[in-house]
């Protein structure tokens, strides 16, 4: 669930994982530009989100059955699918860009669309209470969909700031970066684009990050010289030092008490993770060290599963994979079939699954799909046809932390 719109100038801070932000990097979004508000909704629902049925659609390989607000949770996502063809395939055609909303068991249904040609919006969040989707525009402008009505509202933050998610639980406020000088500053707005609070503020570095707690009482970021835990008032609650490790990023909450965080030593190019307790208690490690020689180069991301636990892996070129701890702490490779092995990237973790973003044709068509890695099973919930962009963005529902 930290996010920038592509594009945009990386920021100091980011509200999800750094994944995400990695994640950004290879996506292509679709081509033509758009003003604000010429998207074109696809329902015209006008009760609450939490008791309006999602209304179902045909022709575009939506479910034939409604579902009540009320029973989205765990499992579920929303997806933004491009049409358009794959970066590096020629010649360019664009196509409509979708918003989905995705269910655990296969349910998905267009909620809203852009023609051909008009989508320069990038999905960055879901609101805790389901009710809205936060995307980033050009420009730098905010675009709000309300969900169940489908209305679509697009505005500016003043001073050059950016939008990178909504506040938690609930997102009844939007996070955002700004830049003065060479400060960088993590500011929380209202819902129409007003000021309510600075939360932290620090040299610029674009490699920093800042992750909201599931409970949105504070936030972990990785201050001057260490972690920190930021109040969601903007005050320190306690630095968190990782013993030898001056270079920290938050990468998320692992629970309500200890931060997973992906730390690079000195002498060092690959990140290896850490559970740093809010506590102050002392820091443990999470994985090994990696070295210089692969596959794995390092550790950004992990989820522990019953069936062991698996880690979102950097290799070379780019290549991002799965990969899960031997008891010698070496990482193995992770095979997801029907996939190429390039992308694959862990959105989400339910029960024993796993909820990946997956490069599933050389043209880097990207589909999205749950893999048990225990069975190897794959139940493939969007399928990008070759040569086509796809699944260009996933936000689970709360975060899937």
């Amino acid at each position: 669930m930290g996010i920038q719109a592509r594009g945009h100038r990386r920021s100091r801070w980011a509200v999800l994982p750094l994944l995400a932000v990695v994640a950004l990097a290879g996506c292509a979004s679709a081509s033509g530009n758009t003003q604000p508000g010429q998207a074109q909704s696809k329902t015209a629902q006008s009760k609450a989100a939490q008791s309006t049925p999602v209304p179902s659609k045909t022709g575009t390989g939506a479910s034939s059955v409604s579902v009540s607000w009320a029973s989205v949770g765990a499992g579920w996502s929303l997806a933004e699918y491009s049409g358009s063809t794959a970066g590096g395939v020629t010649p360019r055609k664009a196509g409509p860009t979708l918003v989905y909303l995705v269910g655990p068991s296969g349910y998905r249904d267009a909620l809203y669309e852009w023609p051909a040609g008009q989508a320069s919006w990038f999905l960055l969040d879901w609101s805790g209470d389901k009710a809205r989707a936060l995307f980033g525009g050009p420009d730098g402008e905010v675009g709000q969909l309300v969900l169940a009505t489908g209305k679509f509202t697009s505005f500016k933050l003043p001073g050059g700031a950016q939008a990178i998610g909504y506040s938690r639980p609930d997102g009844t406020a939007i996070l955002a970066t700004q830049q003065v000088m060479s400060t960088d500053k993590v500011l929380r707005y209202d819902l129409t684009g007003h000021l309510e609070q600075t939360l932290a503020s620090g040299p610029a570095n674009a490699d920093s990050t800042a992750v909201y707690a599931p409970d949105g009482t504070s936030l972990a970021v990785n201050g001057p010289k260490a972690l920190e835990q930021v109040s969601n008032t903007g005050h320190v609650v306690r630095s968190l030092p990782v013993p030898g490790n001056p270079a920290c990023q938050p990468a998320r909450w692992w629970n309500a008490s200890t931060i997973l965080a992906s730390c690079i030593a000195p002498g060092h190019t690959g990140s290896r993770l850490w559970l740093v307790p809010v506590s102050g208690a002392t820091p443990t490690t999470l994985t090994a060290q990696r070295g210089s020689k692969g596959p794995d180069l390092g550790d950004i991301n992990a989820w522990s599963l019953p069936s062991g636990l698996y880690l979102q892996a950097t290799g070379a070129c780019g290549v991002i994979y799965i990969a899960k701890p031997t008891s010698t702490g070496a990482a193995a490779t992770v095979t997801v079939p029907a996939t190429t092995g390039n992308d694959n990237q862990i959105v989400a973790a339910d029960g024993a699954r796993l909820l990946v973003r997956a490069q599933t044709s050389c043209e880097s068509s990207t589909s999205l799909l749950w893999f048990n890695p225990a069975t190897h099973a794959v139940q493939l919930l969007m399928r990008a046809p070759a040569g086509t962009a796809g699944v260009i963005a996933d936000v689970p529902y709360g975060h899937g932390s």
